[in-house]
C-alpha cells in the first residue's frame, strides 16, 4: 500500500464517482459512432451550459474536483454538464476500424447538448478534451460561447503521432505511452486486463507518476481511474484524432474568448503549445500553473477556477 503525502494546496481531492452525491443526474445519447454519457445539473432555466469534456483515459469524475472546489469557495459553474464520451467511463465505442473522425465525436457532444435543451455552450476540456472543445468552437460559432482548456493537446502531440523518432525528445511520456497502447489494443479486453493488472500490483501508480508534479500525494482514487480507463483501443484512437490536423488553420477560425492553462511541469502539454494558441488566437488568455503536472484540475483546482476567469 503507498501512504499518501500530503502537501498543502495540493491535490487536496479525490474523484467523486457517485453522481448523485453531486446532484447530476444521468443522460445517454447515441450516434453511428456509440454513446456518450451526460452527468448534468440545472442551475437555472438558460439554454447556456458549461460542458466538461475529460481526456484520453479520464471520464466525466476528472472534473468533480473542480466543482466540490468551485461549490466551496461559493462559485457558481451554470448548467455543468459532464461527458463521457465514446470509449470512456460509461460511454461505448461500438464503432470499427482504425480511425474516429473528430467531427463524429463533436457531433455526439452537440446532441448531448441539444437533448438536454442546451444551445448555448462554455466548454472546458482537459488534454484531448480541450483539443476538441477548440475544433467545436471552429465548427459552431452560433453555440459555443467561450472555451476553457486545461493541457489542451497541440501541435507538440500533433507532431509526435506523425513523427514520433523524430520529436521524441519532445513529448518522450506521450511517445512511451501510446506506442505501449498500439501494442495492447489488438489484444481487446485481455490488453485492458493487463492495464489493470498493472494497478492491481502496485505498479500502475509508479507509470503514471510523469502524469503529476508530485505523485504519492496523488489520491488513490486519481490512480483507480487512471487503471479503469487508460483502455488501448481507445487511447490509441484518441491519438490518432491528432494525426495531419491543421491546428493553426482551425484555431485561427475560432470567434469566442479562449483561456488556457497548463501545468509548468506537464509532460503531454508544451509551453511551446501555449505559443502556438497564442499566434492564431492573440486575444486568447494564456496561463502556466507553477509546482503542477498533466492533471491540473486535479492537483490544483483553486488556482484553474481562476485561470479559468471564474
Amino acid at each position: 500500500m503507498t501512504t499518501r503525502t500530503r502537501l498543502p494546496g495540493y491535490a487536496p481531492l479525490g474523484l467523486t464517482t457517485n453522481a448523485a452525491e453531486l446532484g447530476l443526474t444521468e443522460t445517454t445519447v447515441r450516434s453511428e459512432l456509440g454513446s456518450a454519457v451526460a452527468r448534468s445539473r440545472r442551475t437555472s432555466p438558460s439554454p447556456r451550459a458549461t460542458i466538461f469534456l475529460h481526456g484520453a483515459a479520464g471520464s466525466w469524475t476528472t472534473w468533480t474536483p473542480l466543482l466540490e472546489t468551485a461549490g466551496s469557495l461559493g462559485i457558481t459553474v451554470h448548467n455543468p454538464v459532464l461527458l463521457d464520451l465514446p470509449g470512456w467511463g460509461d460511454g461505448s465505442l461500438t464503432a470499427s476500424g482504425e480511425h474516429v473522425a473528430i467531427e463524429a465525436v463533436c457531433s455526439l457532444v452537440k446532441d448531448c447538448a441539444e437533448e438536454l435543451g442546451f444551445t448555448e455552450w462554455d466548454i472546458v476540456g482537459h488534454s484531448m478534451g480541450g483539443f476538441i472543445a477548440l475544433h467545436l468552437a471552429s465548427l459552431w460559432p452560433q453555440n459555443v460561447m467561450s472555451v476553457g482548456v486545461v493541457s489542451a493537446t497541440g501541435g507538440s502531440v500533433i507532431s509526435s503521432v506523425e513523427h514520433p523518432i523524430r520529436n521524441f525528445r519532445a513529448l518522450p511520456g506521450f511517445i512511451l505511452l501510446w506506442q505501449g497502447m498500439r501494442l495492447l489494443a489488438p489484444l481487446g479486453k485481455a490488453g485492458t486486463a493487463f492495464v489493470r493488472a498493472l494497478r492491481a500490483v502496485g505498479l500502475l501508480r509508479f507509470m503514471v507518476t510523469p502524469l503529476f508534479r508530485h505523485p504519492l500525494s496523488i489520491d488513490a482514487s486519481v490512480v483507480d481511474a487512471l487503471a479503469t480507463e487508460l483502455r488501448p483501443r481507445p487511447f490509441t484512437l484518441a491519438a490518432e484524432i491528432a494525426r495531419g490536423y491543421d491546428a493553426d488553420a482551425r484555431w485561427a477560425m475560432i470567434e469566442c474568448p479562449v483561456r488556457a492553462v497548463k501545468g509548468d511541469d506537464d509532460v503531454f502539454s508544451t509551453a511551446a503549445d501555449l505559443a502556438q494558441l497564442g499566434r492564431a488566437l492573440p486575444d486568447s488568455v494564456r496561463t502556466i500553473i507553477a509546482d503542477c503536472g498533466h492533471f491540473a484540475a486535479v492537483e490544483r483546482p483553486d488556482e484553474v477556477l481562476v485561470a479559468l476567469g471564474y
